[in-house]
């Protein structure tokens, strides 16, 4: 089975200039969800579970700034910082006219989610790690990453 580039279905530009892809399921009436994918992936990484937990929930899986459909417009060098990635969400979060999400994040999502959760705790319901941890990456895996 060949993975989609993106499952997103919407997008959003953000004060920043920055346009955001996401898929949603659009379903007003639940709490919500919001899913973060990890380096280089994308809202697509989440294309499996989506169907299962739009049944109890409104789904909102992201691409990340510079992933998938979203632009990758940054003013800045640090593309890559997590307080930037958790901003986006936070304002993305503000122009759908979402209070309060349960975030869950994926490797570099989950590190994105923490970042969210010490900025805007006031906007979590609950966050899980999915795949990821609350400490520094070690060497190996920096160098991994460079590797790619």
């Amino acid at each position: 089975m060949m993975t989609q580039l993106s499952i997103a279905n919407q997008s959003v530009t953000l004060p920043s200039g920055v346009s955001l892809a996401y898929y949603d399921s659009l379903d007003a009436n639940k709490p919500v969800v919001v899913l973060l994918h990890g380096y280089c992936g994308s809202s697509a990484y989440w294309e499996q579970v989506v169907t299962s937990l739009g049944k109890e929930a409104r789904i909102i899986a992201l691409d990340l700034r510079g992933h998938g459909r979203s632009s990758d417009e940054t003013g800045t060098e640090e593309t890559n910082a997590m307080e930037l990635y958790a901003d986006d969400l936070a304002a993305m979060l503000d122009q759908l006219k979402i209070t309060k999400a349960c975030v869950l994040g994926h490797s570099l999502g989950g590190y994105i989610t923490l970042a969210f959760a010490e900025r805007y705790s006031e906007k979590l319901s609950a966050f899980g790690l999915v795949h990821s941890t609350s400490l520094p990456d070690g060497d190996a895996a920096k160098d991994n990453r460079i590797m790619l």
